[in-house]
């Protein structure tokens, strides 16, 4: 199907049609709209101004967008260094535990 479709002339045979309807079920349609449109949830924009971010209603200057940029880098520099501290810990520990129980083989020992 290499239907290629056209959005004005998909307009003009939606109100083709919809001057067919009867005058009752149109306005049953246009108050079923109203009503979903008051209870849809609006998603919160991100658009960016030459003042800053508007995120929603929160507005964010560019200042405060980089500090919180690098608070976001800072923390997962701190917590990556956190963990390889661990992972080197954990290692120096096996070895240690391997001297202790005599389990190291002979060629540590030697140079």
């Amino acid at each position: 199907m290499n239907i290629k479709l056209n959005h004005r002339e998909i307009a003009r045979q939606l109100d083709r049609s919809a001057g067919k309807l009867e005058r009752g079920t149109l306005d049953e349609l246009r108050l079923a709209r109203q009503h979903a449109l008051q209870y849809q949830r609006v998603a919160p924009s991100f658009r960016p101004n030459r003042d800053g971010v508007l995120f929603g209603h929160l507005q964010l200057s560019r200042r405060a967008l980089s500090w919180g940029v690098a608070a976001l880098v800072a923390t997962v520099l701190l917590a990556n260094l956190a963990f390889q501290h661990h992972v080197h810990e954990r290692n120096h520990g096996n070895i240690d535990i391997a001297i202790l129980t005599d389990e190291m083989p002979v060629d540590v020992y030697v140079d």
